[in-house]
């Protein structure tokens, strides 16, 4: 199983601009993901999900600080990313296309991508105590509301299961900090959209793997998280229980 986050923030230290190096091999490596996550490479595994960054975001102008502390971009030189490939040789197929798919993913954060790095992290937490043969991975990619836009995502990355953040809005009510996540699940061999629904996150620590300091707004995430990864197992595997 990939690095489980919890949640945690995608930090990193910002460095220099990559140099025309280190962006071939970042080109050769997005190539070779995308031969991964060829049909017959995807025929077993499952279930497969996608997830992508919020369509739409919306925010407190009173919270952009705050909002802009999430920001981190980190540029690895050649020798780093190849020493960590080099470790992914080992691991199972579906570990090293969720793997790098997370790396490419977190050299450019924001607060909606905390989002949906942070689902992602939870949704795999949740789908391996079902089964070590999902492949679940973010991209930075973002969708519309229409199934034929969600299809072309599914299609793109030959997945069954498309989750769409809508929109992110954060915002101040009572002098208190909330987070409303509107978000879709697709599914592909459907072609319809399963689940559409808002979730709601307040900054009271949920505890346990989503534990953080109340009052902040990685607290708005994980509560969201508490909920809508339940409703989203239970629309991916019907019968999962919390």
């Amino acid at each position: 199983m990939k690095t489980q986050h919890n949640a945690k923030p995608a930090g990193g230290t910002k460095h220099n601009n990559p140099n025309t190096k280190s962006m071939m091999h970042l080109l050769i490596l997005a190539f070779s993901l995308l031969i991964s996550l060829s049909p017959i490479a995807k025929a077993n595994y499952r279930p497969t999900i996608v997830i992508l960054d919020p369509y739409q975001k919306d925010y407190d102008t009173t919270l952009l600080k705050d909002i802009k502390k999430f920001d981190s971009q980190t540029y690895p030189t050649p020798e780093d990313e190849q020493a960590y490939f080099n470790e992914l040789k080992n691991k199972e197929k579906n570990i090293q296309i969720m793997d790098s798919a997370e790396w490419v993913y977190r050299k450019k954060i924001d607060f909606a991508a905390y989002f949906t790095l942070s689902l992602d992290g939870m949704l795999t937490y949740a789908v391996w105590g079902k089964t070590n043969k999902g492949l679940i991975f973010p991209t930075h990619n973002k969708s519309g509301i229409q199934a034929k836009d969600l299809q072309a995502i599914a299609n793109k990355y030959n997945v069954t299961w498309v989750i769409n953040p809508v929109t992110i809005h954060t915002y101040l009510k009572d002098n208190s900090k909330f987070t409303t996540v509107r978000l879709q699940v697709y599914n592909a061999k459907k072609k319809k959209v399963v689940l559409d629904q808002e979730y709601t996150g307040g900054t009271t620590d949920p505890g346990f793997e989503l534990s953080c300091d109340e009052g902040t707004l990685e607290c708005t995430i994980n509560n969201i998280l508490n909920s809508s990864v339940n409703d989203i197992m239970l629309t991916i595997f019907k019968r999962y229980q919390h």
